[in-house]
């Protein structure tokens, strides 16, 4: 179980985070943002089972796969009121074979979490209970919004392509 609120205290929402990016980096959210168009048959669906949980996405600007699921979350936000919340900055750390994350800037969740790659995406109840996570991208349906639907409804994290290779 994890600490929601203080996770809130230390996050933005998906809106909020990309337009705290550098110009140089929000550019291509912001790109992504205009050009995508939500599956709105999965959105109805969603409405009612994303209704109780709260996302939290561990990211970067510098991330293609974050550039690509950040504005879908945003978009999700905005059309079904769902609970985005952000940790943005993510850095590795190169010279520390022992860490893959450097933690500052990385919150120590990365660690905790056992995080492999970003964006990883957390599904919590709103008690604070891990429903599933969704690592890197899509892995069983095609787009974020499926793979979110597929999680709520069966609780599981999906595989991934590590795993499925």
């Amino acid at each position: 179980m994890v600490d929601l609120r203080s996770i809130r205290d230390r996050t933005k929402s998906a809106t909020e985070y990309i337009e705290s990016l550098p110009e140089s980096e929000k550019q291509g959210f912001l790109d992504v943002y205009e050009d995508y168009q939500l599956d709105f048959g999965i959105v109805e669906a969603l409405r009612k089972l994303a209704r109780d949980v709260t996302i939290v996405v561990l990211s970067a600007g510098w991330c293609k796969d974050c550039k690509n699921a950040i504005p879908v979350l945003a978009h999700l936000e905005e059309e079904i009121d769902l609970d985005v919340r952000v940790f943005g900055g993510i850095k590795t750390a190169p010279l520390d074979p022992k860490h893959k994350w450097a933690i500052p800037p990385s919150p120590p969740e990365v660690e905790e979490w056992k995080v492999k790659a970003i964006p990883w995406i957390e599904i919590f109840d709103k008690r604070g209970n891990r429903v599933g996570t969704i690592i890197e991208k899509p892995t069983v349906k095609t787009t974020l919004e499926a793979e979110l639907l597929y999680v709520l409804e069966n609780k599981t994290r999906p595989p991934s392509k590590r795993q499925t290779n």
